[in-house]
């Protein structure tokens, strides 16, 4: 049957909405605080570009970070363990979803992983609906996911795992405005949804 089996790592509905709002409020707050404070500049065709830049650089570095949350809240729910905080390439190889499970770090390697950047390493195992026919489709892959910090983006990379091997590899990004939830779906051809607790060890899907 298929079906998100991790009920246990759904998140918070405060947790998971400051992140949503940041991710799709953080651009256009600022271009509206960027010309709401230039506007008499901006009327004399002066238009504050150093500025711009300044305050955008803040919103992108807010919405890398938005979206890397939000799309680690995605992977955990199916994920069978808890993901692991890297900044280094050698960090990765020696996490916990690639030693607990056995995997392959010689194949990692040769796979190619990211030199550096913050990344949360998950072993994502289950089984989840097909997004065209609904069918039960095995997931078996560890992902690792990297904030890119300077642009409104997050980095995906994915490997295919069979055993203890890895078997292939697929990199793809989230970047704003798509949904973090919209990306990963297109990119592993299954739904992804969010379940936040609703009280009382209840949960509810988002």
């Amino acid at each position: 049957m298929s079906k998100m089996v991790y009920y246990d790592h759904a998140t918070s509905p405060i947790t998971f909405g400051f992140f949503f709002v940041l991710y799709y409020l953080a651009i256009p707050s600022v271009l509206v605080f960027w010309y709401a404070r230039s506007y008499s500049y901006i009327s004399k065709r002066n238009f504050m570009l150093k500025r711009l830049l300044t305050y955008l650089l803040v919103a992108f570095f807010v919405t890398s970070l938005s979206a890397y949350k939000l799309t680690s809240i995605y992977l955990y729910l199916h994920s069978p363990s808890q993901g692991a905080l890297c900044l280094t390439s050698s960090c990765v190889v020696s996490s916990d979803p690639v030693l607990r499970y056995g995997l392959d770090t010689g194949g990692l390697e040769r796979a190619g992983l990211p030199s550096f950047g913050l990344m949360t390493v998950y072993r994502v195992y289950d089984v989840a609906s097909d997004k065209e026919l609904g069918l039960p489709t095995r997931m078996n892959y560890l992902v690792v996911v990297r904030a890119l910090l300077l642009v409104p983006a997050v980095e995906v990379i994915a490997y295919n795992v069979s055993g203890s091997g890895i078997t292939g590899k697929k990199s793809f990004y989230v970047i704003w405005p798509r949904s973090p939830g919209s990306v990963l779906e297109d990119s592993f051809g299954v739904r992804f949804t969010v379940l936040v607790f609703s009280g009382k060890g209840g949960g509810v899907g988002a």
